[in-house]
């Protein structure tokens, strides 16, 4: 049984993942040369014990795609530790990265082609979620942004179904209760219409593998 749900999980997970990276190049088709910043990157070993992959080094694929290797990418992430392992991994790849707060970003205005963030903002607290998506919008020309969608019924950070529907205290009592994440890291999923309005301009799609769109792009080019 148990397997059989990891390899659903995991299907479900490379689907996406493969979705989210058509859309960016379709959508985003960055120049060659571009800067582009993937803000929240992790190294690939970040959720392999459950899915054998990880969302958040999405672009670093360059066995199955490498597009990524024309333009130049920063990977940004808070743990100092990630960031040497996201280094060691890639280095070789021409991977540059920086240890930075997603809320408080150190580039200048609009000096990054693209600031791509996957399956990041839903870590914040909802303060956080609006200062981090200012900052996307201040320093890029464009961006492409995503995140689980909070109407799909089950939560797929815990893997429960209606878990985020629950108020901030019951979903911590069951994630200690359960362990089935960080008893202290709440999980806090937009909506498309919450994720529009932090993006104000922006076109909001959704990505559907199963019976209902499982999670949210937000986007937007050339925004300078």
């Amino acid at each position: 049984m148990k397997q059989s749900i990891r390899k659903a999980i995991y299907y479900l997970n490379s689907r996406s993942r493969q979705m989210k990276l058509d859309y960016f190049w379709d959508l985003m088709k960055p120049r060659p040369n571009a800067l582009v910043l993937n803000l929240g990157a992790a190294p690939p070993h970040r959720a392999s014990v459950l899915l054998g992959t990880d969302d958040n080094s999405l672009l670093e694929q360059p066995e199955q795609d490498p597009r990524w290797k024309s333009f130049r990418l920063i990977g940004g992430n808070i743990s100092h530790r990630d960031m040497l392992e996201y280094k060691r991994i890639y280095g070789e790849r021409e991977v540059d990265v920086l240890v930075l707060d997603g809320c408080r970003l150190p580039f200048r205005d609009q000096s990054v082609d693209i600031v791509f963030s996957n399956a990041v903002i839903e870590h914040l607290e909802p303060e956080m979620q609006r200062k981090m998506a200012e900052e996307i919008m201040r320093v890029g020309r464009s961006w492409f942004v995503t995140t689980p969608n909070f109407w799909y019924p089950i939560e797929l950070h815990n893997l429960l179904p209606f878990l985020h529907f629950l108020p901030l205290r019951a979903r911590l009592f069951v994630q200690r209760k359960l362990r089935t994440w960080p008893e202290d890291e709440p999980i806090n999923l937009l909506s498309a219409r919450e994720l529009g309005i932090l993006f104000p301009g922006s076109t909001v799609r959704k990505v559907r593998v199963t019976f209902y769109p499982e999670t949210l792009i937000v986007y937007g080019l050339n925004c300078v």
